[in-house]
């Protein structure tokens, strides 16, 4: 198999081909690398997985910057002429509960131990790095027909229950991908959402993953909505009422550029508490504490026009005198000046007010006076 890299990269594999001949390990490419070369993409991350110790390996190698290491997994992030390049030790791990992150078990093991702890067959194909150009496939998992099929099969029973975020990441491989999930993907799934077990979820990877899932505005939708018809929020609750609809409707009134990040507050918060507003100024002074994508989430779940009304209509309103002002015009520090401001700032925000500039603001301060 031809993988096509620039001069300098091919170089630098050559290199470290060779100088992991002299240490005694092989290097590979696995995963997402392997699966976007064969499926015809120009890969842009580097991993090399090292079948034994990576730190010990790439640490022996005096033309290579280390960034940071992380000894438990046996992962080292480097830098070499410029390129960057993340190396990782072959390793077992096991989940000692559902959706919990798992435990590396041994670390240095033969490479097929480690195809077999990863998600999908598409991502469990690995190359030999020879180091003459030439590559070794390794495809015990048959990922390369799978992809050639476009299905997304996990590599045992157990996979969705040990590790949930994997049916998000399928989801994910579908929609970029164009894949689907095999019939027994599908029952998998449906038999671990109607008996989740929760017991040590990791929500911060739950979250992780879903944020990668709506990365793209482009699929957005898409996804949120298969999330939401497939019943897939399971992985987190029992039951969580949310709409598809009503939350894209408010991501296009509030403007929302960062798809991800509202999807899943709306998915994750709990609808915060409004008191009664009954003025415009009551409005503005209570939803300016809040952001425009929680203002957002809360107009979703709760259709209160006043958020709509606060994000259309007031949000850009702002004073332009200052108690400096007003202590020239002769009103005391303190409350006197509170409760002026307060007044021209709800003449501003009336409906139709004819206040538009720091002159305009004066002269209500000067006709309304309650010296």
């Amino acid at each position: 198999m031809e993988i096509k890299f620039s001069e300098k990269t091919d170089k630098i594999i050559k290199n470290l081909a060779l100088e992991a001949k002299n240490f005694g390990v092989k290097i590979y490419f696995v995963g997402g690398l392997v699966r976007d070369v064969i499926m015809g993409i120009e890969p842009l991350d580097i991993d090399i997985l090292v079948a034994g110790n990576a730190i010990n390996f790439i640490s022996s190698l005096n033309f290579v910057d280390i960034k940071s290491i992380h000894k438990d997994f046996g992962t080292i992030k480097t830098q070499i002429e410029g390129l960057e390049i993340d190396f990782a030790s072959t390793r077992k791990e096991i989940y000692p509960h559902s959706g919990c992150l798992p435990q590396v078990t041994e670390l240095g093991c033969p490479i097929e131990d480690d195809l077999i702890r990863r998600d999908f067959t598409i991502n469990a194909i690995a190359l030999e790095i020879l180091g003459d150009g030439n590559y070794r496939l390794i495809d015990r998992f048959s990922g390369c027909s799978d992809i050639k099929n476009k299905t997304l099969k996990v590599l045992h029973k157990n996979s969705y229950i040990d590790d949930p975020t994997r049916i998000l990441r399928g989801l994910d491989f579908k929609l970029r991908f164009n894949f689907n999930f095999s019939d027994i993907d599908k029952d998998l799934i449906n038999e671990y959402l109607k008996n989740p077990s929760r017991e040590g979820l990791s929500v911060d990877r739950v979250v992780l993953t879903l944020n990668k899932l709506f990365s793209s505005n482009l699929r957005a939708k898409e996804a949120f909505g298969e999330f939401v018809d497939k019943k897939y929020y399971r992985i987190l609750f029992d039951y969580k009422d949310l709409s598809c609809e009503k939350i894209f409707d408010a991501i296009e009134k509030f403007k929302i550029e960062d798809y991800s990040k509202v999807l899943i507050k709306y998915i994750l918060d709990e609808l915060f508490d409004v008191p009664e507003l009954k003025t415009r100024l009551e409005i503005y002074k209570h939803f300016r504490h809040y952001s425009d994508d929680e203002i957002c989430v809360y107009y979703a779940k709760s259709a209160d026009k006043r958020a709509l009304l606060y994000f259309s209509k007031l949000k850009g309103i702002k004073l332009e005198i200052k108690g400096s002002d007003l202590l020239n015009l002769g009103y005391k520090q303190g409350r006197e000046i509170g409760v002026m401001l307060d007044k021209v700032l709800e003449a501003k925000l009336a409906e139709n007010s004819s206040i538009t500039t720091y002159q305009d603001e004066l002269n209500f301060v000067r006709e309304n006076p309650i010296l």
